[in-house]
């Protein structure tokens, strides 16, 4: 086995797992992983530059087995659109349960070090997939009538999972996989009978369904929309600006501080300040940043606040 085989990788990423799922990746040191795999903390650094690249790498390991398994049921002969759906639910559930110990230490991790890495953007990207695919699959099991209630199914499909896998996850609870997947089937087909029968407006659209997945980047920040106005109004004293310019930077952030506690803040004034700080490239990022917390802060008052 050559020192850079793709087997030692998947080895040194096994390992890294079943240590982070004991002790957590905090409290484990690329030098422990070396010493567990039997190599030198050199070597180690010849397949993975830094422990962030190796935590990375080990989410992107998961979701490539999950992959692996999806792919498997699909190409079994046989199985109906329906029950190809129900076999990859109990799959995906397995797979969770099999990875408990290590899901389990990195949810505990994030509460107690904080949400500032909730979501690296390789579990965002593979998320984002993972509800394009379930779509697409709902629209192969219910037929092409069902596609204006995709998102409103795959919804449904989502806030399921989570609530399963929050069972799976308490040793307490003793309730077959098997029995979990055919309730969520039965469920689905109740749902999306109800959705043809009646004909309601869709809730969701595809688009709008990435758009609240990705709203949970707004979670990962700590600090409210009224922090990242400060932090923005003293960056903004140091930009080589034209005064006018950085008095006009200095009034938006202002009014949108007065507005923000007001109430009912307005969408109009909250919309045309977010306009005058939109390409600013120094404070671009505090301004994605002000941009989500107060999609986060507000929405549930006024609904989304979008510009432009």
């Amino acid at each position: 086995m050559s020192e850079k085989s793709p087997d030692k990788r998947k080895h040194i990423i096994r390992t890294a797992m079943e240590l982070f799922s004991v002790k957590g990746s905090s409290a484990t040191s690329m030098q422990e992983i070396a010493e567990h795999c039997g190599m030198s903390k050199g070597s180690l650094y010849l397949h993975f530059k830094s422990k962030v690249e190796l935590e990375i790498s080990i989410y992107n390991h998961c979701y490539q087995m999950l992959q692996e398994h999806l792919i498997e049921v699909d190409q079994e002969t046989g199985l109906s659109p329906k029950e190809s759906l129900r076999k990859q639910i109990e799959v995906l559930l397995s797979l969770v349960l099999e990875l408990r110990e290590f899901l389990l230490m990195q949810f505990r991790e994030w509460v107690t070090y904080g949400k500032k890495n909730f979501e690296p953007q390789c579990v965002k990207d593979n998320n984002l997939m993972l509800l394009s695919w379930a779509q697409t699959k709902l629209v192969r099991v219910y037929g092409p009538e069902i596609a204006p209630y995709a998102a409103d199914l795959t919804l449904f499909l989502q806030g399921s999972f989570g609530s399963y896998i929050r069972l799976l996850f308490d040793p307490r609870i003793n309730i077959s996989i098997q029995m979990m997947s055919e309730h969520l089937m039965f469920a689905l087909d109740q749902l999306s009978d109800g959705f043809l029968h009646k004909r309601p407006l869709p809730l969701f659209s595809a688009e709008m369904l990435e758009w609240a997945h990705e709203g949970i980047e707004a979670l990962a920040s700590n600090r409210h929309p009224l922090q990242v106005i400060k932090s923005m109004k003293n960056r903004a004293r140091d930009l080589s600006l034209s005064p006018e310019r950085k008095e006009e930077i200095h009034d938006s952030l202002h009014i949108l501080e007065q507005e923000i506690v007001e109430l009912q803040p307005r969408r109009v004034i909250l919309q045309g300040m977010l306009r005058n700080l939109e390409n600013i490239p120094e404070l671009d990022e505090e301004f994605k940043e002000l941009e989500a917390a107060m999609l986060l802060h507000t929405n549930f008052r006024q609904g989304p606040v979008t510009h432009g």
